[in-house]
């Protein structure tokens, strides 16, 4: 099985932030909270999109 560079890429900085956090899962996760507030705009919700359901679209 070959190995997909981008999921190689994403499993190392996945480590290292694990590392970086003593692999405390608590720890990580308010990290992840905090960057979530701190980069708000830039991610995508299920409200924020306008999507339609197959029916409506034409």
């Amino acid at each position: 099985m070959m190995l997909d560079p981008a999921i190689a890429e994403i499993r190392k900085v996945r480590h290292e932030i694990s590392k970086e956090f003593n692999h405390d899962t608590k720890a990580i996760l308010d990290h992840y909270k905090e960057m979530e507030t701190e980069f708000e705009d830039r991610l995508i919700s299920k409200r924020s999109r306008n999507l339609h359901s197959v029916g409506e679209i034409k």
